[in-house]
């Protein structure tokens, strides 16, 4: 019996949140987690059979109560406000340097004090400033819609999962969300989409995460290190040498009822696809080992050999097969879109991934 189409969230809002550039040893270079990344996905979507696309464009917000089980809701507040408060606060800050006259009518809040660890906090004082872990995630006066209709995807298709609705989905999410963490927010990702949707199957028992993106997710994480019954497994670049610098490391298995519920597993810059495969397996294995009953993947394109930020050497057709294998696990299985800088590559990576998807057998 052939597998039916793909369920494919997309919504238009994300493109409310376009930064302009960002900043690289001194100079403004353009922002690489821009608007056509996805129109990129979405348009070889709407050509192709392998997707049953849904466009939400109701600017619903009906994830707004799940995302205190998620994160930090002082953080969530927060980034609400900024996001209103974000234009009176850059004309406060450029009036000190008589740059007033600059101003457009849509700019971008960047923070310069970043995030520290919460045991370095002080009980009494808790400046909001530190929710921002690096300077990659500037905010603007669209930003919030556009985080929060991300979300929304997201829970949308988990929903649809835990109901029996579609086997299968796979939600456009943009901004992307898996260096999001309980506190913190760094690495273009502001809210984390795949623990979204991880928590919203929990109904079905225990449920894996599996991070294929590039780099680690480290947000993901840091919300589940704890927990039992959510596994998270990541196949990433060496943090020794890559984004998040951090997390990411063999040592890092989970703590307390979490213990043995977290698998990081590096991998050197100039990985090919027989080395990324041996790592997909043991991942998989683990996952079948946990007894997951849903599975989140957080799917992104940066392994790509032509990607700028990475430095793997899967091909496209690297990403069907790694489709197959993913879907030959039998689970009730949300993608989530998080990283891919190869513009031009993205849609036909995505349509390549899911041929593999729905093919018979591994």
């Amino acid at each position: 019996m052939s597998k039916p189409p793909i369920y494919t969230l997309y919504s238009p809002h994300h493109a409310l949140h376009h930064p302009r550039g960002e900043f690289l040893h001194g100079r403004i270079v353009p922002y690489y987690e821009m608007p056509r990344r996805v129109e990129m996905i979405d348009h070889a979507v709407r050509q192709s059979p392998l997707f049953h696309r849904v466009l939400y464009a109701d600017m619903s917000a009906d994830v707004l109560p799940m995302l205190g089980y998620i994160h930090d809701p002082a953080m969530i507040t927060y980034l609400r406000e900024l996001c209103h408060q974000s234009q009176a606060r850059i004309r406060a800050d450029y009036a000190v340097y008589g740059l007033t006259d600059h101003l457009g009518d849509d700019e971008y809040y960047y923070e310069s004090i970043f995030h520290t660890p919460s045991n370095t906090r002080s009980s009494h004082h808790n400046p909001p400033k530190l929710y921002l872990s690096d300077s990659t995630c500037p905010i603007g006066k669209g930003t919030w819609t556009a985080i929060v209709q991300s979300a929304e995807l997201a829970f949308r298709g988990a929903s649809a999962l835990l109901h029996g609705e579609h086997p299968r989905a796979y939600a456009i999410c943009r901004p992307p969300g898996h260096h999001a963490g309980y506190d913190f927010v760094g690495g273009y990702c502001y809210l984390n989409n795949a623990a979204i949707a991880a928590n919203c199957l929990r109904p079905l028992g225990k449920v894996a995460i599996l991070d294929v993106d590039y780099h680690h997710g480290n947000g993901t994480q840091d919300i589940f290190y704890e927990d039992a019954n959510v596994f998270f497994a990541s196949i990433h670049a060496d943090p020794t040498v890559d984004y998040p610098h951090t997390t990411g490391y063999t040592d890092e298995i989970g703590l307390g009822a979490g213990m043995g519920a977290n698998l990081n597993i590096p991998l050197p810059h100039g990985t090919d696809e027989d080395a990324y495969f041996v790592a997909l397996h043991r991942a998989i294995a683990a996952i079948h080992q946990f007894g997951a009953k849903a599975l989140v993947v957080s799917l992104g394109f940066d392994t790509y050999v032509q990607d700028p930020m990475g430095r793997f050497r899967l091909t496209q057709t690297s990403y069907e097969r790694m489709g197959r294998m993913i879907d030959a696990m039998n689970l009730p299985t949300i993608y989530i879109q998080e990283g891919g800088y190869a513009i031009e590559a993205l849609g036909e990576l995505a349509v390549a991934f899911f041929k593999g998807v729905l093919a018979d057998g591994e």
